[in-house]
């Protein structure tokens, strides 16, 4: 699923116009023919990033893609606070979601 051209082609630009920390594939669906026709990516950004919904709508407006994605911003503190509840959807999408970037350091 993390080498999905569909996904991967969305995270490079991601990538590009805001600098994450981590981009997680929250969830992903696919046809009968194994093709992506939906998915998920949550993102870590950088506590410059006070707007979560001004990042998420950039990133909606300014990357193609052709199947429907949905994109969840944290920046990251808030990303560690979260990660300390185990009901949080951040806990659950580190655990069981897939790391499909990772900034280096």
């Amino acid at each position: 699923m993390i080498n999905d051209p569909i996904i991967k082609e969305m995270s490079e630009e991601i990538v590009k116009l805001c600098d994450p920390l981590q981009i997680f594939l929250a969830t992903a669906k696919r046809n009968s023919k194994g093709e992506v026709i939906r998915f998920k990516l949550c993102i870590v950004v950088d506590d410059k990033y006070v707007s979560h919904s001004d990042l998420e709508t950039e990133i909606l407006l300014k990357t193609d893609c052709p199947v429907p994605c949905d994109i969840i911003v944290y920046n990251v503190s808030e990303w560690n606070e979260c990660l300390d509840d185990d009901f949080s959807f951040a806990y659950r999408i580190e655990n069981e979601g897939n790391l499909i970037y990772e900034q280096k350091q």
